[in-house]
């Protein structure tokens, strides 16, 4: 059974059965003695509770489905901006605030001539020429200490070694305290100009 499932599934006793198991030992009880009006007041009170139950689990059965309703809908969203990431023309790599990729496009695999298992986990400077990565480690940290995108050119090579200059775009995600939670980066291959 999953998560969703046990959840959103109906409560083990149902109500209605219970409310009627009640009016029948009511009715069983019978008039007469002094016991039985203490029954009698005791069936009452019971029947008070369950119709006081009764109006919680409605109120709770309209709470599962507008949560479900929001779950769904929570669930179509995410789909769409996964859709958005995967199939946008431009790469699109997500890392860690250290720099560690995360995530990464197709577009941002094609132009780096790899797979999304290959580079899951790696620092982005790894695709960089060795005497660069310390400058793009330094020029991480003014990122994340940025409010606004940051926006550069650099050189770096593919997986396979073939170099590229390229235009990064830089954006820090931000948790609701401000807090740096992942960079975003944008990367487009620059035309070389042809010789003439």
């Amino acid at each position: 059974m999953t998560l969703r499932e046990r959840i959103f599934e109906q409560p083990p006793v149902k109500i209605q059965t219970l409310r009627q198991r009640v009016q029948s030992l009511y009715q069983q009880a019978g008039p007469g003695s002094q016991t039985n009006t203490v029954l009698s007041r005791a069936f009452e009170e019971l029947a008070h509770a369950l119709e006081e139950l009764q109006a919680a689990d409605r109120a709770l059965q309209q709470q599962r489905e507008e949560a479900l309703n929001k779950q769904t809908e929570l669930e179509l969203e995410s789909q769409r901006y996964k859709d958005l990431f995967d199939y946008a023309p431009a790469g699109y790599i997500v890392t860690s605030i250290d720099g560690a990729i995360r995530q990464a496009n197709p577009g941002a695999l094609a132009l780096l001539e790899t797979s999304d298992r290959a580079v899951v986990g790696r620092p982005l400077a790894v695709f960089l020429p060795d005497g660069q990565r310390r400058a793009f480690r330094d020029k991480i940290a003014q990122v994340i200490q940025a409010f606004a995108p940051q926006e550069w050119t650099l050189s770096m090579c593919s997986w396979e070694g073939t170099p590229l200059e390229v235009r990064l775009t830089a954006s820090v995600l931000r948790g609701a305290s401000g807090r740096p939670l992942a960079v975003y980066w944008l990367i487009s291959a620059l035309d070389k100009p042809s010789a003439e």
